[in-house]
């Protein structure tokens, strides 16, 4: 009876103590949980760029979420949402809660933030939307609008359709491009190339021919018009250089040509031949010693139809016109790309819900790395004659440098979790640059 007891009592006060722990558990988890079960999921983005009034309620579905720029919304929110070509290095929301998701969206190349590729800095952030495969929503194919798009025959020309146009040399290389400044070099490997072969240059980057004047006005903002598609589908090769050398970035660069059935001249992503549609679709720079020597080779394909064509089977195999498995289960399963218009579809909007589905479904201790925006350190560029380099590459090579010093402040006082501004901040960029003492690693 005594024995029955003491059970009796122990039973009780371990319910007792559970009840406890329950207890404050859903008291500190008050603030958070009482959104997801009685209003929306809060989202905030972080953005001085954004200087209009943003305050959405979204259905992402069986969520509801309320995304908002109002950052007297920030104690609420269980996300915090930042674009990486907006972020401020003095602009951080801090204190930081240890429940509070931090979201980053960057498709672009490293260029304007070069600090955000580091470990140092991708650590802090919870969800990623990047180029990268291995970020939580993946934009590596986002620039190509569809299968379809490089299967249909809308803006094909035959081999001899091409080679009909007599005021073209026959060879008929194409390039088009205004940014004249990029960490790949691509300026400098263009002039190197004519040299040794004549190329149309259209846009404002070593321009020698001018556009139509009905593409003139906007054609950097309409990358797939149909006008200017049919255009440039009259050449053989188009050059498709990416602004940068980076693990799975792929711009409308390498997806134009191939949608065209001209056959690009890649140089890029160091993983572009597990995205290619077939394993000969396109030239790339890297295969070849120098520019004379890739020269010789179009000069080779330009002449013969039967080798020229088999770069172009996702035109012309009708039976299996892909047959690249990754890029067709990708095309499948992919949750954003820039052909969608429909209601929702937007990269913003699909980000937006992503981050309100993962802070709801995901355990918090989920943390990026390296892989999630993997762009190398030091520029890399293709291969010129007689081991030159470009012209800016030190400038590059600079700014990448203080871009990872920047990453490891910006983890140093992610850590102290205490706000900083940009005064501050710059105070201890420049104290680091002065003394040397960017190369200082931050511990791990």
């Amino acid at each position: 009876m005594r024995l029955a007891q003491r059970y009796g009592i122990a039973l009780v006060a371990l319910l007792l103590v559970g009840a406890t722990v329950l207890f404050f558990w859903s008291e500190n988890m008050m603030i958070f949980d009482n959104t997801q079960f009685n209003s929306p999921v809060e989202l905030v983005w972080w953005s001085r760029d954004m200087s209009w009034n943003y305050d959405e309620q979204r259905q992402c579905g069986i969520h509801t979420c309320r995304i908002t720029n109002k950052r007297s919304r920030r104690p609420l929110a269980r996300g915090v949402l930042f674009y990486g070509s907006n972020i401020k290095t003095g602009d951080f929301p801090l204190p930081r809660s240890k429940h509070q998701v931090w979201a980053l969206l960057h498709e672009e190349s490293p260029r304007n933030t070069p600090f955000v590729s580091n470990k140092e800095f991708l650590r802090h952030f919870h969800f990623t939307s990047t180029f990268s495969r291995y970020s939580n929503l993946p934009l590596t194919t986002m620039y190509l609008p569809s299968g379809e798009a490089l299967t249909s025959k809308d803006y094909y020309v035959t081999f001899g359709g091409k080679s009909r146009y007599g005021y073209r040399p026959p060879t008929s290389v194409v390039f088009l491009q205004s940014d004249c400044d990029t960490m790949s070099g691509k300026e400098d490997y263009v002039k190197e190339l004519m040299k040794h072969l004549p190329i149309d240059s259209y846009g404002s980057c070593l321009r020698n021919k001018d556009l139509p004047k009905s593409l003139q006005k906007d054609y950097l903002n309409n990358l797939y018009s149909p006008e200017l598609l049919r255009f440039l589908s009259e050449y053989k090769f188009m050059i498709a250089i990416e602004n940068a050398a980076c693990p799975d970035y792929i711009t409308e660069k390498f997806w134009r040509p191939l949608i065209m059935g001209v056959i690009p001249i890649y140089f890029g992503s160091p993983t572009i031949k597990d995205w290619e549609p077939n394993n000969k679709s396109a030239i790339f720079v890297n295969d070849f010693q120098n520019p004379q020597a890739l020269v010789k080779y179009l000069n080779k394909l330009a002449d013969n139809q039967e080798l020229y064509d088999s770069y172009r089977q996702h035109k012309l195999n009708r039976r299996n016109p892909i047959s690249n498995k990754k890029l067709l289960h990708n095309l499948v399963t992919r949750q954003y790309h820039m052909g969608d218009s429909s209601p929702g579809a937007s990269l913003f909007e699909k980000f937006e819900c992503a981050v309100c589905y993962h802070v709801i479904n995901t355990a918090r201790n989920v943390r990026a790395d390296s892989r999630h925006y993997n762009c190398p350190l030091e520029p890399v560029y293709a291969k010129m004659e007689g081991q030159k380099i470009p012209q800016n590459v030190a400038d590059w090579r600079a700014a990448m440098e203080v871009g990872q010093c920047q990453a490891k402040i910006l983890d140093e006082f992610f850590r102290r979790n205490i706000g900083f501004n940009d005064a501050e901040f710059d105070a201890e960029l420049n104290r680091r640059i002065e003394g040397n003492n960017c190369s200082n690693s931050s511990n791990t």
